[in-house]
């Protein structure tokens, strides 16, 4: 209530009591501007000659506060967001490869060649996995975080100024869910089948099966398919600075700023809200101390002067609520929440439950709460794996030895039918880029775009040298870490501990020892201030175009979690004898049958609805979010000769790279009947049996050409009224034509 609501209502506050409204503490979210003017925008910019006059070599110690990297509290809060952001990024992408990717599906698979043959790949791909890819990321890390913070202080230098905050960087969390399901588990399950594999598993002539040296092999080529992969994609990304002023000066501002939505709301609220709903006793009250701190202003303290940070409280709550048991559930429910396998050694016994295969998980996947077979726990609160990891993995620093540097040589003859995943992926990386630093530039801080992508670039490809299959990018929530009062030493401590903490063994333990949904409470209080910066940045009449751009990240995630129509289906194949599935689906039919994807059990019958999500999800989303929302903002401002453009744009992209489409005569199952599958790039042409749908869009994407350019001819002759003229982003947020019924029509 404020006085003028009093009086309206009737009730007068006493005069000795201050109105709430002044009674109220400003909180850090109230003090940033999210919405400021930015300068105008050059079709081309040289990263060389961006920053005038200003050194190269200068770090600039009048900036920054001590040391040039500490600046109080503030620096303290934000460093604890970023470095548990890219923790949840992290822990999250780590339980899908290790977890459902390689231990369910990949394993599943091969057993029905050779159990040894399987537990070879499954041992083998983990090792790399925290051995070479894990220390491969701190590289890229370090480097992108100190970087970004020498950029920093050369802003400040440039613009004499000392309220400016470092870009924040990390995993591309959506190209990395993309990467590990199009990429890796492909490669993966190409390994698998693979004749030379399956040779070497049963023997030839002479020579006696080695199942173990097989599985080998083949995590071996897989893990270095996929980080030749995540080299090129750096490759891309560096190539993409010549587009990005370009397409920043086309493109209208909500189409850049739905991929912050998309992103924001979808993976970083959305999901985690998902998994903390599913184990509300260990994440509720986590998820409330960081909506009372970072958006209630509440301050935990030790004291009159040490203030806990936000991030640190959350987190060790839920470790508390976790290791206390909060999610740890009967066998007999394992089935539902599928933590680990420890509930395989008595199912049969006791309530005869039989799960999709006979195992779920490595020997350091147990996750059995107390080390008991009764209790399965969630991720991160089980004694048994959290030992496991210490002793495998802690203290071994043996990724400085082989495979730095050969990983991407070995890999690189083999990412030629991967080139359009790959696109995708610099693209999604590209994206995320482009709005991160638009947003960092709506906040006050205009960063040059070209040196961006470039170190995005750089960052992934060393990381990629040193066995790194994750791609790095600036992170979108450059305003958060403003309001909370940080400037750069975040951002260099962040890299520096990644580094230690990654090379030295240690990330196996900790994603042990800390709760699958502890850092969700921190990715939803991102992704929703970034979305109420997209709504601050614009005119109300944009506001549909915003939300329209949710759809096609929602897809993705459906696509990602419950795909209705993967290549990898075909898994089922090695339980065709399984009591289990023949008994729900029948010998004849679904998943155990060939050819049927859309009748599978992964598909639900769902159809058209299936195909729906497949056409929106593709590439995260993110490609068809830029294109589809432009076309909405176009149709808005009635700028149809801008719409006809974009749409003959996208007609040639969707024909010669596919995007989006669900079949390519490449992609086929691993007993040669053709599937739906990842986007492929090259010519996309309709097939005699109709299981290539890209062509869809082509035709679709051609006739709304057609539809703007008749509409523009109508414009051009008075029948329909002119384009809305915007005025600049950051500027007032009316258009400057006020005719159309969004801007007459009060709410």
């Amino acid at each position: 209530l404020d006085e003028g609501c009093s009086n309206r209502c009737g009730r007068q506050i006493p005069p000795t009591l201050p109105t709430m409204a002044e009674a109220a503490e400003p909180t850090k979210n109230d003090v940033i501007d999210m919405a400021q003017a930015r300068p105008e925008r050059k079709l081309l910019e040289n990263p060389l000659t961006w920053w005038g006059d200003t050194p190269w070599l200068l770090w600039n110690f009048n900036y920054g506060g001590i040391g040039g990297i500490w600046a109080g509290a503030g620096e303290a809060e934000a460093l604890g967001e970023l470095f548990f952001d890219c923790l949840a990024t992290l822990l999250s992408v780590t339980d899908l490869m290790l977890g459902f990717f390689l231990n369910v599906l990949v394993y599943n698979g091969a057993a029905g060649i050779s159990e040894e043959y399987a537990q070879a790949i499954s041992d083998r791909y983990t090792t790399l996995y925290y051995e070479r890819c894990i220390p491969g990321v701190s590289i890229g890390l370090l480097f992108g975080n100190v970087y970004y913070a020498y950029m920093a202080g050369r802003l400040a230098y440039k613009e004499n100024r000392d309220d400016v905050t470092a870009q924040p960087y990390g995993i591309n969390t959506t190209g990395a869910f993309i990467t590990l399901g199009a990429i890796n588990l492909e490669a993966l399950f190409a390994q698998v089948f693979d004749q030379k594999n399956i040779d070497k598993v049963f023997g030839s002539g002479n020579d006696d099966g080695n199942p173990a040296e097989a599985g080998h092999d083949a995590a071996d080529k897989a893990f270095a398919i996929a980080v030749a992969a995540n080299f090129v994609t750096g490759i891309f990304e560096i190539l993409g600075c010549l587009f990005a002023e370009p397409i920043r000066a086309v493109i209208p501002p909500p189409a850049y700023y739905s991929l912050l939505t998309g992103v924001g709301f979808v993976y970083l609220a959305f999901k985690p809200m998902i998994e903390i709903a599913a184990e509300p006793i260990v994440c509720l009250v986590p998820l409330l101390i960081v909506v009372c701190g970072f958006f209630g202003g509440v301050k935990y303290k030790i004291g009159k002067s040490f203030t806990i940070p936000i991030a640190v409280v959350a987190i060790l709550a839920s470790i508390i609520f976790g290791w206390a048991g909060g999610c740890a559930h009967k066998n007999g429910a394992v089935e539902m929440y599928n933590y680990g396998d420890s509930w395989s050694e008595v199912a049969d016994k006791t309530d005869g439950i039989v799960f999709f295969g006979h195992r779920s998980g490595n020997p350091g996947n147990r996750r059995m709460y107390g080390n008991s077979k009764k209790y399965s726990t969630c991720a991160g609160t089980s004694k048994h794996d959290a030992s496991y990891a210490y002793r495998t993995f802690a203290g071994d620093v043996s990724s400085w030895g082989g495979g730095i540097f050969t990983d991407v040589g070995t890999g690189i003859g083999e990412i030629g039918v991967y080139m359009g995943l790959i696109l995708v992926v610099a693209v999604v990386g590209f994206a995320a880029s482009l709005a991160g630093v638009e947003s960092a530039s709506a906040a006050g801080d205009d960063y040059p775009m070209a040196e961006t992508l470039v170190i995005d670039g750089v960052g992934t490809c060393l990381g990629a040298l040193f066995g790194s299959f994750y791609g790095t990018t600036v992170y979108i929530g450059h305003p958060i870490h403003k309001t909370l009062g940080a400037k750069r030493g975040y951002s260099v401590i962040n890299g520096v501990i990644y580094f230690i903490f990654l090379t030295s063994g240690m990330f196996a333990t900790i994603y042990s020892v800390i709760p699958g949904c502890a850092n969700g409470a921190l990715l939803i209080f991102v992704g929703l201030l970034i979305c109420r910066q997209a709504i601050e940045d614009n005119p109300p009449d944009y506001y549909p175009a915003i939300f329209f751009g949710l759809f096609p990240c929602l897809c993705n995630w459906a696509k990602l979690r419950i795909d209705p129509g993967v290549t990898w289906n075909n898994y089922a194949r090695a339980w065709l004898e399984d009591d289990f599935i023949l008994e729900q689906y029948g010998k004849g039919g679904t998943s155990a049958g060939p050819g049927k994807w859309w009748d599978s059990a992964d598909a639900g019958n769902w159809g058209a609805v299936g195909m729906g999500i497949e056409m929106m999800g593709q590439g995260g989303g993110e490609w068809f979010t830029l294109i589809i929302t432009s076309i909405f903002c176009y149709c808005t401002d009635r700028n149809f000769k801008a719409g006809a453009i974009m749409c003959a744009i996208a007609t040639f992209l969707q024909l010669v790279t596919g995007i989006p489409t669900v079949f390519n005569a490449t992609t086929y199952a691993n007993d040669g009947t053709p599937k739906m599958g990842p986007e492929r790039i090259g010519y996309y042409p309709k097939k005699n049996k109709d299981t290539n749908f890209s062509w869809m869009w082509t035709v679709a994407f051609a006739m709304s050409t057609g539809f703007f350019l008749i509409h523009f001819a109508l414009q051009r002759a008075g029948i329909i009224d002119p384009p809305i003229v915007r005025e600049k982003p950051g500027g007032p947020s009316k258009a400057a034509v006020a005719d159309a019924k969004s801007d007459i029509v009060e709410a």
